[in-house]
């Protein structure tokens, strides 16, 4: 089967690349503004300075922590038939991560989102065939902050049986969340077995990294939960301007989280992420563009470079606030170039401005648009079946192959729109003139209203009641 594929970057690049980072971070080295991270380093062997909280990271340390890195990883889920393997040979989807805003599925209104919101989200999540995990499409806006991220987990993990992958901000979030999950599949040793959470981790660019959420991440890896982490440059205001220097600056950022990961607990399971974004100078704000796409794919490559498990950004790229001709193009623009990089997980489907706003609408037309990618990605077979030489000499000029075995054998092979409208005018015209929004409408009314998740156990239920209380009286 011959398969289209982007591999653009040559071995010398990769390498060039890999250098850099490890310069940067041995000489330039990192802030690190949590002493127990300091702590780590400085037994693994950096040079650390308390007072500045700084870290020199010696390259020796970056080649241990890659060699202690699992080079696959398995996202459990609450159904084991979701389960994921992630080993660099097929892509996975996953929706947008925690936009604070909506657009509403019943009233088109812009407004800030819910835990209701949520709710419809998975259940979106649980249905679509192409969404393999989620991480929240929508953040819980009517709940505290403190309890946000723990409450959103609880959510997500009854409200889907696929794999969540969500926030986490400190330690003590990071505990809390890892005591739901582990009640939920049986205690910590299974969780640990078949972990049905991760989470995403954000660096700070330019080469920082944050008390919380890097102790956070310290939690994760002991329970050995999956930890994504995820470097944020932006071209020109928090890395250079040009797309090799933004590549630097993710890898240096990668490693340095991955030393100190690796290191609290050898063997920690980590996905290489970025979020690396293109800058629009006038604003300020970054944007979609092909400097955006093209630092994803070449990252992408360089996580394969390093033999790692691999996240990136592909559908919040849409700059588009409605459902409108251009959240369209950019959309399947760039879920069909990054698809064909095959980065274990590819995310933010169902966002609008740059992934500020769900549109649930915007998840299921995402959902038809990834279905056309796949097929396109599979590309096509050359054998004595399929070039049809007998089938074409048989049929000769001024046939017609309809009737031919060759072709009922092989016809349901072809790709059909599932969601979008292939009528002529006239047809179209009687099916009520419907646009694709419409369609997508029907169809989100149609899954909530009739798609059933498998429920928690009553027992377990009211042990993670009993967890959530503690969790208020701790944190609130």
């Amino acid at each position: 089967m011959s398969r289209p594929r982007i591999n653009f970057l040559s071995q010398e690049e990769l390498d060039a690349i890999h250098n850099a980072a490890l310069e940067v971070l041995e000489k330039t080295g990192v802030r690190v503004l949590s002493e127990q991270a300091l702590d780590i380093l400085k037994k693994a062997g950096a040079k650390v300075d308390y007072t500045s909280n700084h870290a020199s990271i010696p390259r020796k340390l970056v080649q241990e922590a890659l060699n202690m890195a699992p080079k696959t990883i398995t996202y459990a889920a609450r159904d084991p038939k979701h389960d994921l393997l992630f080993n660099k040979q097929k892509a996975h989807f996953l929706a947008a991560g925690g936009p604070p805003f909506m657009l509403d599925w019943g009233t088109g209104e812009h407004r800030y989102s819910t835990s209701e919101d949520i709710v419809r989200c998975c259940t979106l999540t649980d249905a679509l065939d192409h969404v393999d995990l989620i991480w929240p499409l929508a953040t819980a806006m009517d709940v505290p902050a403190p309890m946000r991220y723990i409450v959103e987990t609880y959510t997500c993990l009854k409200s889907s049986g696929k794999h969540f992958e969500g926030d986490t901000t400190n330690a003590k979030e990071a505990q809390y969340q890892i005591e739901i999950a582990a009640a939920i599949v049986g205690g910590r040793e299974e969780l640990r077995k078949r972990p049905i959470f991760s989470q995403v981790i954000c660096t700070l660019s330019p080469l920082s990294y944050d008390k919380g959420a890097t102790e956070a991440s310290i939690e994760l890896a002991k329970a050995g939960i999956p930890a994504a982490i995820y470097p944020m440059p932006a071209t020109g205001e928090t890395c250079p301007v040009t797309l090799a220097g933004t590549m630097v600056m993710n890898d240096a950022e990668f490693l340095g989280g991955l030393v100190i990961q690796e290191f609290a607990s050898p063997g920690a399971p980590v996905v290489y992420a970025t979020d690396a974004g293109a800058v629009d100078f006038k604003s300020g704000a970054t944007i979609p563009s092909p400097e955006g796409s093209l630092v994803h794919l070449a990252l992408n490559q360089l996580a394969h470079y390093h033999d790692l498990p691999s996240q990136v950004g592909v559908t919040g790229g849409s700059a588009s606030k409605l459902l409108d001709t251009q959240a369209g193009y950019e959309k399947a623009r760039t879920i069909l170039t990054h698809l064909l990089t095959t980065p274990d997980i590819a995310r933010s489907l169902g966002g609008l401005e740059r992934g500020r706003i769900t549109s649930l609408e915007a998840f299921v037309i995402d959902n038809e648009i990834i279905d056309y990618a796949l097929r396109f990605a599979q590309g096509l077979e050359v054998n004595d079946e399929t070039m049809a030489v007998d089938v074409i000499n048989k049929v000769g000029p001024g046939g017609i192959f309809l009737g031919e075995k060759h072709t009922l054998k092989h016809f349901r092979e072809r790709w059909m729109s599932r969601l979008s409208d292939i009528d002529s005018f006239e047809t179209w015209q009687k099916k009520g003139s419907k646009t694709i929004d419409e369609i997508a409408h029907e169809k989100v009314e149609e899954i909530l209203a009739t798609h059933k998740v498998e429920p928690i156990p009553e027992d377990i239920q009211k042990e993670i009641s009993k967890i959530l209380k503690r969790a208020e009286a701790d944190l609130l």
